[in-house]
């Protein structure tokens, strides 16, 4: 008799993961003026690379944010194949809350659950894609009201569904319904780029995938055993750094010595280091500095960062998602810099 087949662990999934990297556009390039010090810049914008790390089963999948997002580092959106919409797992709570089809453009870009309006979608395979992890793939191009996608997928034997819910969460930030029909049953997408009909773009691609015998149960369980459930928005913040203070400092080789700001009437004084960042738009937005996000900063609100050098710096506000900026500008330290200056006129 042939040996038996050892008992299946209950707690352990077969499936896939992937490590994939998102990029939604640069802010204007590091200035190549003498103090500029363009070594710790560049190692500043590697380290906040905005990427995601996913698992995924035939019918689960678990996406986990790091990088430079407007949201916390590690929060975790859930999806499974039989229901629309994602759970979104905030860090450092024990709750979990529901983002339903349609959040995912106010999540990611303005840390909301605001549902935006979809439209149907035109969906066309026009043939191949390029070979990308030495694997074909097949091209998608799918057209909604707010984006035009390309979307390349290749074949994972196994993947099931999982892939799916990729091509699910691609479809909401390009507003199209949940149901198109784009990914088929083992196709998982390795690249794909999003055009904004605005301006503007994001891209994802997958730097590298695993196949997987000991994905936990639990860790892709939708909704998730250990939380429970909350409604009502997601914790308002004034904004954060994206960017250490030390690593702020280094972007400078030395102060230089230019003239101290002066207060106009009726204005705060400037700082006495650094800049103070100023959100008069009714966006989020991200404030690029010498083409690294540095920090994000809410509607109405004011952030500061102190750690930098006095100097000048090239500096450009942004949303996350790069549909809408400001004019690039120069700005000086110790001071002050201002977005949505041209609403205030209005």
């Amino acid at each position: 008799m042939g040996a038996k087949e050892p008992p299946k662990d209950p707690t352990r999934q077969a499936g896939y993961s992937l490590q994939a990297i998102v990029r939604t556009g640069e802010g204007p390039a590091p200035p190549k003026w003498p103090e500029v010090n363009a070594s710790a810049i560049d190692a500043a914008r590697r380290k906040g690379e905005t990427r995601i790390s996913v698992d995924l089963s035939p019918s689960r999948a678990r996406f986990v944010l790091a990088g430079d997002f407007v949201l916390p580092q590690g929060t975790e959106l859930r999806a499974r194949s039989d229901r629309y919409g994602h759970l979104l797992l905030w860090p450092g709570e024990d709750s979990y809350r529901v983002a339903e089809p349609g959040t995912l453009r106010a999540l990611l870009g303005e840390r909301r659950l605001d549902v935006s309006p979809m439209s149907a979608a035109e969906v066309a395979s026009p043939g191949e894609g390029a070979r990308r992890l030495n694997l074909r793939t097949r091209r998608i191009e799918i057209v909604t009201r707010a984006a035009k996608a390309t979307v390349e997928v290749a074949t994972l034997p196994g993947a099931g569904e999982g892939g799916v819910l990729i091509c699910r969460l691609l479809l909401d930030l390009t507003s199209a319904p949940p149901s198109t029909a784009a990914c088929l049953t083992d196709e998982v997408p390795l690249h794909a780029e999003l055009r904004w009909t605005t301006q503007g773009a994001l891209t994802f691609d997958v730097a590298s995938y695993a196949r997987r015998t000991d994905l936990l149960v639990q860790d892709l369980a939708a909704p998730p055993a250990t939380r429970t459930f909350a409604g009502g928005p997601v914790r308002g913040e004034p904004g954060d750094a994206l960017v250490a203070p030390l690593e702020l400092l280094a972007f400078r080789t030395g102060p230089l010595d230019l003239p101290a700001m002066q207060a106009r009437d009726a204005q705060a004084p400037p700082p006495a280091s650094g800049l103070v960042l100023v959100n008069q738009s009714d966006e989020l937005r991200v404030v690029w500095i010498d083409g690294v996000a540095a920090a994000w900063v809410a509607p109405g609100a004011r952030w500061a960062l102190p750690s930098l050098v006095r100097g000048r710096y090239a500096l450009q506000w942004r949303t996350f998602l790069g549909d809408t900026w400001d004019p690039p500008e120069t700005a000086i330290a110790p001071g002050e810099s201002v977005s949505g200056k041209e609403q205030e006129r209005r």
